[in-house]
């Protein structure tokens, strides 16, 4: 069948039309702006081809210059489009040299056409310009390759190479005919340009659309890999959580046993202290039940009448009370230490334990000075884990002074509000601690007591911080130390 160049070269618009459209269709499901690029350009490529093989039925502007402006339009777009491939490399370089080389291009046509009626000119530039131009389609492509090897990137190379080198032998041709009288004429240069142009379209539209899937492809491959990772480390951090978790529960346990052994270990001293001091309340009882009973065997006596009665009653109540307050903090701060949360007054709490301690601060000659807040300090915590960190403090406040020690002992214990807080504070006159032990007072097992374990005050400090409240201290050599206790005041909680 004999085929006439026109109507291969609608042909060519055919190949770019259906090319460029099926590929947008194929893809429109990615939204991409650079393959409606890269197809809208291939579209007006094509218009502009249609405009091509139409010289004597449009008018010589839409052949010479429309037609040029739109494959300008088209070439430009359809390297742009190709170029962001290569994104994030800078790529404005390329752009600025595209626009200076089709501006010059183009007025450089428009010149030959409109001022000299030199066609035969015009055409070897237009097939010249376009072999050079496109030579980029082949550039693209090994950068490409030489990114991530891939059959997209040398389908382009392939496509760009045959465009620019059939262009170009088209321009050869032309240059070498010296002459033209018809731009249909067949000869073997349009020829080989017909079919280069067949084979470059093809094999373009197929890099560009295998390009894009492969990118797509190593995308999702990529979210994979990162959701896969993120499950992962989901899973790492639901595994620390539970460990933290557990690491946490054996804190609280480890922190109950010691207050069990602490309140174990410092029994011994508080029993034989509180021995001599239960002794004189039950024996006030005794000498008072004793006197009742000398008072009931006189039959004459006036049981309602005698002011001896009311008065032995008055201390039997007293010594019994001052008894049962004694046992019942006993009871509360050696129990099993299983943990109790309650609202309490902490100026009670802290008259508990000062009672149990008095014994052995009189035994030490160490005057005790307490300042208490007007006001109830409600606060809501375990009060058996309290009882041992007041405990701790006084203690350590009464060991502050070594056997040597010259001078009045005191011990000073106050409690006042600081703004939405309660802050105990226990100081001593005594020796203060050493600058070298300072930083290590905390820590577990350390002590600078002969008959230390160094659990006392890094119990107090856990027991604090557990009730959301802090522990700190201040000292100076040979004039005491101040620690210093806040614990959030809760008076002002409302319960619905």
């Amino acid at each position: 069948m004999h085929l006439d160049t026109q109507t291969t070269i609608f042909m060519i618009c055919f190949v770019y039309l259906i090319l460029h459209g099926a590929i947008w269709f194929a893809l429109q499901e990615y939204r991409s702006f650079q393959v409606k690029l890269w197809c809208a350009a291939g579209m007006f490529s094509g218009m502009a081809v249609v405009l091509l093989a139409m010289r004597g039925q449009v008018s010589d502007f839409l052949f010479f210059y429309a037609a040029q402006l739109l494959m300008l339009v088209g070439n430009w777009g359809r390297m742009v489009a190709l170029r962001m491939y290569l994104l994030p490399e800078p790529q404005y370089r390329a752009y600025k040299v595209y626009n200076l080389f089709n501006v010059g291009y183009f007025i450089l046509f428009v010149y030959l056409i409109h001022f000299e009626q030199a066609e035969w000119e015009a055409l070897i530039i237009f097939n010249a310009f376009y072999a050079v131009l496109c030579f980029d389609y082949f550039l693209i492509g090994l950068k490409l390759h030489r990114l991530r090897e891939s059959l997209g990137a040398k389908l382009l190379m392939w496509g760009g190479l045959i465009l620019s080198s059939t262009l170009g032998i088209r321009a050869l041709g032309v240059a070498l005919a010296g002459t033209i009288d018809d731009i249909y004429e067949p000869s073997w240069h349009q020829a080989i340009m017909v079919i280069g142009q067949f084979m470059s379209i093809t094999l373009c539209n197929i890099a560009f659309l295998r390009i894009f899937l492969e990118i797509a492809e190593k995308n999702k491959l990529a979210v994979a890999l990162e959701l896969t990772l993120t499950n992962e480390r989901a899973d790492v951090m639901h595994r620390t959580s539970l460990n933290l978790k557990q690491l946490l529960e054996e804190r609280e346990e480890i922190i109950r046993q010691l207050t069990v052994f602490n309140k174990t270990a410092g029994m011994g001293a508080l029993v034989a202290s509180l021995a001599h001091e239960l002794t004189q309340p039950l024996a006030v009882i005794q000498i008072n039940t004793d006197m009742i009973g000398l008072v009931l065997s006189e039959h004459d006596t006036k049981l309602n009448q005698d002011t001896n009665i009311d008065k032995a009653m008055t201390g039997l109540r007293k010594a019994n009370q001052r008894a049962v307050t004694i046992i019942s903090t006993l009871r509360n701060m050696f129990g099993n230490g299983r943990k109790s949360i309650s609202m309490f007054d902490f100026n009670d709490l802290l008259k508990d334990v000062l009672l149990l301690c008095q014994p052995t601060l009189q035994t030490q000659s160490i005057d005790l000075k307490l300042d208490l807040y007007p006001q109830p300090l409600h606060i809501t915590g375990d009060k058996s884990q309290m009882q041992q960190v007041i405990l701790n403090l006084i203690t350590n406040a009464s060991e502050a002074f070594p056997a040597s020690f010259q001078g009045s002992k005191s011990i000073s214990v106050r409690t006042h509000m600081e703004i939405s807080h309660i802050v105990l504070t226990v100081a001593d006159n005594g020796i203060g601690i050493e600058p070298e032990i300072e930083a290590m007072v905390f820590e577990l097992l350390r002590t600078n007591k002969d008959t230390g374990m160094g659990i006392g005050l890094w119990l107090s400090k856990a027991i604090v911080e557990s009730h959301q409240g802090k522990i700190n201290f201040t000292t100076e050599l040979n004039i005491g130390t101040t620690f210093r206790v806040e614990l959030p005041n809760n008076a002002e909680i409302k319960f619905f």
